[in-house]
């Protein structure tokens, strides 16, 4: 399905004008909204990422080089996603390409070893421990609550290689990451998170390499914009295919079960609008929503895909400007309602809102209470673990945005709901900026033992 996204400028993307503006286009940067250290606080500056020079038939990709989810994918879903692209790679990409296509097969056949020795003890894996859903808008903290749920001993998490190579995992998971560890860089590229085939990783990936809807799909054609947007929620998706990807996720989950035989905490945003699935796939899950101030949601967001729109593109430089923010803020709003529609679906007791600020206050007690309120188990467990979990991360360090004014204004002003419940007005609110009232029913901190 086609995104439900109105782009600012005249020419919509995925259009033939906008393939051949962009086709003869020379200017391939990618700047965003991050600040140089020495920028002044109180400037506007869109951080210019200098283009080093590389040989011929290679692209600077944006945050550096990552290697093509797109590995992971059997031939048939392969060809689609060429054949959805009208096969416009660009000649730097080429190489890479050609890679997916001899090894595609390879995912083809290991995949049918799999399910002819994995098949009934997935089908019959008896499905009594509930999972535990981490969700949220993109860079509001899914990833460190995910990573310290991933330490506890007690839990299990579907791993990068699990994502990436969903067809087979159960199969070739003891061998063949050790092989192609080589591949991944040692962060991400859109920030300083450690890669590693045995991290924790989004379902989502999963999905996608499966060859479900997901507006992850994006990734792969990004010059012609926004793609499968309508799989973040559902909303114009038909009932067969709603049915097609429930059954895709089921199929992935019990594979999921059958490798780690503990409870599993998953992590996607989009999770955060697809509840009313969720709910009726696991009725006894329990959910943890994360939130974060939108204006620094919102840049992050936009420097995270800049990043994957570069590294996973199929064609490159991917010609972003004439849609990217307009795509991230219509989808953060979208996001957002569809979680405050349905999440009354979630049974009492089941659902925890935290605000990223208060999690990195104090992570230990915070998770400490998470697991009390939610009944996951005994914390003690896992509080050496997150313990040193937090102090191998302690030089992280955030990155600085600074947005223009008007758009600042436009971000406060659509996200206002969010920003008044979640507690955010006073943060958000610089000068010049209308006050909207405040909301009568504000998150709370959750309460430390």
């Amino acid at each position: 399905m086609e995104a439900r996204v109105f782009l600012s400028p005249p020419i919509a993307a995925n259009t033939p004008a906008y393939r051949v503006i962009a086709a003869w286009e020379l200017d391939g940067s990618v700047p965003d909204y991050e600040k140089h250290p020495s920028d002044d606080a109180s400037g506007f500056r869109r951080r210019q990422r200098k283009k080093p020079r590389l040989p011929a038939l290679t692209i600077h990709r944006y945050g550096g080089r990552l290697i093509y989810f797109w590995f992971g994918m059997r031939f048939a879903s392969l060809m689609k996603l060429f054949k959805r692209g009208h096969y416009s790679f660009t000649l730097n990409c080429v190489p890479d390409t050609l890679l997916l296509v001899l090894w595609s097969p390879v995912n083809s056949l290991l995949y049918r070893i799999s399910e002819a020795k994995y098949r009934r003890k997935a089908e019959a894996v008896p499905l009594d421990q509930a999972p535990i859903f981490v969700m949220g808008h993109w860079r509001t903290g899914t990833t460190l609550m995910h990573d310290l749920f991933s330490v506890d001993p007690s839990l299990a998490y579907p791993t990068t290689y699990e994502c990436f190579f969903p067809h087979h995992f159960l199969l070739t998971e003891g061998t063949l990451p050790k092989v192609m560890k080589v591949l991944l860089p040692k962060k991400r590229p859109q920030d300083d998170v450690p890669v590693g085939f045995d991290r924790p990783q989004e379902e989502e990936f999963g999905m996608m390499m499966l060859g479900e809807g997901t507006p992850y799909i994006t990734h792969a054609w990004p010059r012609f914009g926004p793609a499968d947007s309508d799989y973040l929620d559902f909303e114009g998706v038909t009932a067969a295919e709603r049915s097609r990807w429930a059954r895709a996720y089921m199929w992935f989950y019990r594979r999921l079960v059958l490798k780690h035989g503990k409870p599993l905490v998953l992590k996607s945003p989009a999770n955060a609008a697809r509840l009313k699935l969720l709910t009726e796939l696991f009725p006894d899950a329990r959910f943890i929503y994360m939130a974060r101030n939108p204006l620094d949601v919102f840049p992050s967001t936009v420097k995270l895909w800049r990043a994957l729109y570069s590294t996973q593109g199929l064609h490159n430089p991917p010609y972003l400007d004439g849609w990217l923010d307009d795509y991230v803020l219509d989808m953060f709003v979208r996001l957002t309602e569809r979680y405050e529609a349905d999440r009354h679906l979630i049974p009492p007791g089941r659902l925890i809102e935290l605000r990223y600020e208060d999690l990195v206050k104090d992570p230990l007690a915070t998770m400490a209470d998470i697991y009390r309120r939610l009944d996951i188990g005994d914390f003690a467990k896992a509080e050496a673990p997150m313990r040193a979990n937090l102090e191998a991360q302690a030089e992280h360090r955030v990155s600085d945005y600074d947005l223009p004014p008007e758009l600042k204004r436009k971000i406060i002003e659509r996200l206002g709901p969010y920003i008044d419940r979640f507690g955010y007005r006073q943060a958000v609110m610089g000068d010049g900026e209308r006050p909207i009232a405040a909301a009568a029913n504000p998150v709370h901190e959750p309460q430390t033992p």
